[in-house]
């Protein structure tokens, strides 16, 4: 569980349920340059990402594949690296369902310790937040300075 970086085409990509925060697909089909075909199952992308996933979208895709319990997905497509445009999503759903499986957790926790099956998920989640195993910032900009002032000019001002 963790952040991983694919390189390639979207090529297909299962049907989809969304609202105005987000849209979740049954898959996303990327395949790489040297046509091996990933799929990826549950995918979440949130509206800031989801302006530039189209079908025959070539770049790198970052994903968040993350242990959700008891959620509609399982990764979050985060960020895309085009040739002239970069996209880094502002919603950490990983965040989101950290703190609802805590909450939760310590809500259900005294009705025969049942809140466990939450609270151990988002214990976990946390833990590997705070360690900085999941630093998207530097897993999308890199250690480079100019690279990453090149990357944020080609992103979107938020108004």
């Amino acid at each position: 569980m963790g952040l991983l970086n694919i390189t390639g085409t979207v090529t297909a990509h299962g049907q989809s349920q969304f609202d105005n925060h987000l849209t979740i697909y049954a898959y996303l089909e990327i395949t790489e340059p040297s046509g091996r075909r990933i799929q990826i199952d549950k995918v979440a992308v949130c509206n800031d990402t989801a302006a530039l996933l189209q079908l025959g979208s070539a770049g790198e895709f970052f994903l968040d594949k993350m242990f959700v319990y008891g959620r509609r997905f399982h990764c979050q497509l985060w960020g895309i690296k085009a040739e002239s445009m970069a996209v880094f999503d502002r919603h950490n759903l990983r965040k989101t369902a950290m703190i609802h499986h805590i909450l939760l957790g310590m809500l259900l926790l005294p009705i025969g310790g049942l809140g466990a099956f939450w609270l151990l998920p988002g214990l976990a989640n946390l833990l590997t937040m705070i360690s900085g195993s999941v630093n998207r910032g530097r897993l999308f900009y890199g250690s480079n300075p100019a690279e990453v002032r090149r990357l944020q000019q080609q992103q979107a001002v938020r108004i």
